[in-house]
């Protein structure tokens, strides 16, 4: 994962004086976040207080915190109230969580559906990253799972696309592992493992031409001269 920077906290502040407006020039200024210059807070995070609340994380999990304060900013927009900024970085912290909308995966719900609707109609996944998690679930069995099954069934999707599982998707996405499902990424090794196995033979085959004094590559009319040759009927 990439690490949290100087640079990330600075374009933290950018998105929250973004979102929050003087409310969080005014939490700044409060804290001591930045300096006055020319009678304006400058919101900075100067004694690197966000930068040492924050070393723990990655820039994926600040991407989603502030995903995170951004719909319950919304939220409280549409309910006539005020949206408040973080009083604290391990507030902010605690907003973090790596969830998948963030990181470009489709929601939660959105992947499940996708599971149903491949296992009882065969429509193609959506994302590598749902059909990486699905590997996890038996979709043979889904199709004649009770309701009660099916909710375990969901239940371990979810434990391998969105959890605090240090293997599912949203944390592979974070850390830039490959989304290609187990059985795809065996494929590949498969056809690479064949694909070296026939350079190989190949050249071998060169190799034991060269010892006999034979062309790498041989027309028709040598081919054939060659063959009566090896059968003493030249």
């Amino acid at each position: 994962m990439t690490p949290v920077t100087e640079q990330t906290i600075d374009r933290l502040f950018d998105a929250l004086g973004q979102l929050y407006g003087v409310h969080w020039r005014r939490r700044c200024a409060e804290a001591g976040w930045g300096e006055e210059l020319e009678g304006e807070w400058i919101c900075l995070d100067v004694r690197h207080e966000w930068l040492q609340a924050l070393q723990h994380l990655s820039e994926a999990h600040v991407t989603c915190g502030l995903a995170a304060l951004n719909a319950a900013a919304g939220e409280a927009v549409a309910q006539g109230r005020t949206a408040w900024p973080p009083d604290s970085p391990m507030l902010f912290a605690k907003a973090c969580r790596l969830r998948p909308e963030p990181l470009g995966l489709p929601s939660t719900e959105q992947a499940w559906r996708n599971v149903q609707d491949h296992a009882f109609a065969g429509k193609p996944f959506i994302h590598d990253a749902v059909a990486a998690a699905a590997e996890h679930v038996d979709l043979h069995n889904m199709r004649s799972a009770s309701y009660h099954q099916l909710g375990e069934h969901r239940r371990q999707f979810e434990h391998y696309y969105a959890s605090d599982n240090r293997d599912c998707v949203v944390e592979r996405v974070a850390r830039g592992d490959s989304m290609r499902p187990r059985a795809a990424l065996e494929h590949d090794a498969k056809r690479r493992r064949a694909e070296l196995a026939e350079r190989a033979s190949r050249d071998e085959a060169a190799r034991q031409a060269e010892a006999a004094g034979l062309p790498h590559a041989m027309n028709a009319d040598q081919g054939l001269r060659s063959l009566k040759a090896a059968l003493g009927r030249g």
